[in-house]
Parts: C-alpha cells; structure tokens; sequence
C-alpha cells in the first residue's frame, strides 16, 4: 500500500529503476546541469548551481521512476527536461520562498516539474499549484509516489 511506504520500499522501488546506493553520475550530470542553467538564463531567468541540486542529480539524476501502482505515471529526474517558463515560474517560486531553487525533473502525464531548494527540500509546480513534497529525497519519493503534497 503506497500511504504505508517504508524508507526501505522506496529504496527497493529506485534499485528496480536503475537507482543504487553508490549510484554516482557526477560528470554526465554536470553536463545536464550546465544545460539547465544555460536554459534558465537564455529564458531570462537564471539559476544557479548548489550543493543540494549537485547531489540529488549526481545520485538519483536521469531515472525514470514508473508509479509504484499506475505504470502510466512517470517521473523523470532530468534537470533539462520540462517546459517553456518553467524558469520564470522558479523564480517566482524562488522569491516567495526566499532561497534558491534548481529544476530536477518533471513528472508524466500531469507535467509538473520538480525542484529542489538549497536547504534540501523538495517542491512540484503544477498547473493547479504549487506543492511541498518533502524535506529530503526519500520524502519527496514518497509523497509523489503517494500523491502525498502540501500546498505552497
């Protein structure tokens, strides 16, 4: 049952995606990082690199998570894939928050784009809003793969 998703099944369901503990893909992942940051300036709304966003994409960059129970739902942990005005809607997002926040990914069908905070947190902007999904990479997992999220 998703509601009831351990740390460890979330662990399980990343290990069946491709995902490991000592997954490590720094160099592909600096070059999609690049790429997203020159997007976001070409948009006109720059971004810049942080820690938190390095790490995530360095270990859990360029998945692609299929629903633990509806395999129509995806997410897709690739900074450079999402949509036009994604940037200026992190910027917005960014100055409401008051810290930095980096793209990481989107989800399918929906095409709500994730993005990770400075301090390590996890949010999704939708169409329908904008959502916290999580202080940490497990959380996040668990609460998209729960549908589990809190309006911003």
């Amino acid at each position: 049952m998703l509601a009831a998703m351990s740390r460890g099944e979330i662990v399980q369901w990343l290990v069946r995606s491709g995902w490991s503990p000592d997954r490590n893909i720094e160099e592909k992942a600096r070059a999609f990082l690049s790429d997203a940051v020159a997007e976001s300036e070409k948009e006109g709304f720059p971004v810049a690199l942080f820690e938190a966003a390095e790490r995530f994409v360095a270990s859990y960059g360029l998945l692609e998570l299929v629903h633990p129970s509806d395999p129509v739902s995806r997410l897709v942990t690739n900074p450079t894939g999402g949509y036009d005005g994604d940037f200026r809607e992190i910027a917005e997002l960014s100055r409401e928050l008051g810290k930095r926040l980096f793209r990481v990914g989107y989800d399918l069908p929906d095409g709500a784009i994730m993005i990770v905070a400075e301090d390590g947190g996890f949010y999704g902007v939708h169409h329908t809003g904008t959502y916290f999904l999580g202080a940490d990479a497990c959380a996040f997992f668990r609460n998209w793969a729960r549908g589990d999220r809190r309006s911003v």
